[in-house]
């Protein structure tokens, strides 16, 4: 009875100490979750139920994300609306006049996110979130584009290239998978197609492709983070630290050529135009176009059939409008597969509920709104983002749509707090060089855990180079944008405030397709003055 008493009490004692290893278990999960990261090239947020635009099929994310009590953030703006140099102000919580990508076009590294000190260490490398999250206990892998692939590569001694995640602090030996043949033919659309129409550069715009899911690039960007997934679920990570997981899939970016079973899902007479095909009345023909030149390439490289000229004036067919739009919705929804396919091994693995989840696109993309194709603007099609959330244990405050303004240097420093770790100060003044460890933006944790809807910001700042003028731009929570184009150093990297320059004005409350700008209509200068004296108050120097 002595014995069987003791191994009752040594039964209970393991039992108890089993528990107790849960409970600590369980409590560092909640205290430092894992993340899983999504970069997504050139997704507009017009798709599926979670944008309220069904015709754009998206059922994982919908899924996911709006019906598995996750957000969708309505209101999420980029700093800069090109894929490098927008990645690096979300990598970095720093804007673009900051880190220095993207305001010259010409520059050596020009999209290169630590091109500022040339990438030398000793001049100071600025924090960039994977890194910094590995800095603080957690292990990081990621695939596919989260910097902009090979920015760096001639910059300084080379260090910073993209078979090692494009910013080696970042990610341990082996823990960065690069994508398949990305430097060959038709990037992003890798392995094949290999047909006659395409040259080794640039080819056709759109095309139905004959591979399977699983044999195209951001394809096996899935297949490589399903299997991150099942062997930290079967072996765990080393020292049992949180993971970090980045996937970066290059669709919907051009090419879109995905296998034609998803252009089947959109039969051609089925796809509609978009509703403003003219450039906005006010704007001047000097500020417009710059994202048109990309489509053009393809399709002029790829013969006279698809030879399509768009002029200030003149917008694309119909019919060449329709195919390009229609093959925009097949890449989203051959997304969306890929996404569904990770999330789906996430909750077979059990991570779902212990996991941090979001999908950040690096900017919008223009479908012929205003007459442009593309990117590299400052109007709402370009800047306007996709960004979607689920966080363990969010309050119902926080699901659903949420309208709250938030900006792309903002996701660092929420992923920060959300993580559990010690936050970067904010930066002081308009700007501080690379070797100080601090952020642009500003956290937004609090949405997540706030049981009623919390206030955020009133505006959101982006900015577009013309030349020798920068195209300032501030979108606000009420309903307005004002553009304004003013001189800028190349040498300290400022504006020139010192007097008001052309400007564009919309207002997104009466005039949703940015059909004419009201910069000039006198019942609009109140409007004006205030958004004025906003964007002198973020770039002018003080």
């Amino acid at each position: 009875l002595k014995l069987q008493f003791l191994y009752l009490i040594g039964l209970a004692c393991l039992t108890m100490r089993k528990a107790a290893l849960a409970l600590c278990a369980a409590s560092a999960a909640a205290a430092h979750p894992n993340i899983l990261f999504f970069a997504v090239d050139d997704l507009r947020p017009q798709f599926g139920t979670s944008y309220q635009t069904p015709e754009v099929k998206t059922p994982h994310l919908d899924a996911f994300f709006l019906n598995g009590g996750g957000t969708v953030m309505t209101g999420a703006y980029v700093n800069i609306a090109v894929c490098g140099p927008s990645r690096s102000s979300m990598l970095t919580s720093r804007r673009p006049d900051s880190t220095r990508v993207g305001v010259m076009a010409t520059a050596e590294g020009h999209w290169c996110w630590c091109r500022r000190t040339m990438c030398n260490p000793e001049a100071g490398l600025f924090a960039t979130l994977p890194a910094y999250l590995r800095q603080h206990g957690y292990e990081t892998a990621g695939n596919g584009k989260l910097f902009h692939p090979d920015a760096c590569a001639g910059v300084g001694d080379g260090t910073y290239r993209h078979s090692v995640g494009d910013d080696p602090r970042a990610f341990p030996a082996g823990g960065y998978t690069a994508e398949a043949n990305v430097t060959q033919m038709q990037w992003g659309s890798i392995p094949g197609p290999h047909d006659a129409f395409f040259n080794g550069d640039f080819g056709l715009s759109w095309m139905e492709s004959r591979l399977a899911d699983e044999e195209t690039t951001d394809g096996m960007s899935a297949t490589d983070a399903i299997a991150r997934l099942r062997g930290w679920k079967a072996h765990g990570t080393p020292g049992g630290r949180p993971w970090f997981l980045s996937v970066g899939l290059h669709k919907p970016h051009l090419p879109h050529i995905v296998p034609k079973k998803y252009f089947d899902m959109y039969p051609l007479a089925d796809v509609d135009l978009a509703p403003n095909r003219l450039p906005p009345k006010g704007l001047l023909e000097e500020h417009w176009g710059t994202g048109n030149g990309e489509l053009r390439a393809y399709n002029w490289d790829a013969g006279p059939l698809f030879r399509k000229e768009v002029t200030f004036d003149t917008p694309l067919d119909e019919t060449a409008s329709r195919q390009q739009r229609r093959a925009y919705y097949a890449a989203v929804t051959f997304l969306d597969a890929q996404v569904g396919r990770v999330t789906a091994a996430l909750e077979e693995c059990g991570f779902a509920e212990t996991t941090v989840v979001a999908l950040w696109g690096d900017h919008g993309w223009h479908l012929g709104d205003t007459n442009s194709w593309g990117k590299m603007t400052n109007l709402e099609p370009a800047t306007h983002n996709t960004l979607l959330w689920r966080v363990p244990n969010q309050t119902a405050a926080s699901q659903g749509r949420v309208g709250r303004l938030v900006e792309a240097v903002d996701i660092f420093p929420t992923l920060v707090e959300l993580a559990g770790v010690d936050a970067l100060p904010p930066c002081e003044g308009l700007d501080q060089p690379a070797s100080v460890a601090c952020v642009q933006g500003t956290s937004y944790a609090d949405l997540f855990t706030a049981p009623a809807p919390a206030k955020g910001k009133q505006y959101a700042y982006m900015q577009w180079p013309y030349g020798d003028h920068m195209g300032y731009s501030v979108r606000s929570a009420d309903g307005y944008r004002l553009t304004e184009y003013v001189p800028y150093s190349h040498t300290t990297f400022q504006g020139n405030w010192t007097q008001e320059g052309d400007a564009e004005l919309y207002d997104y409350n009466t005039d949703p397709h940015e059909t004419e700008s009201k910069a000039k209509d006198p019942a609009y200068a109140g409007v004006a003055a205030r958004l004025r004296a906003a964007l002198r108050a973020q770039f002018a120097p003080q």
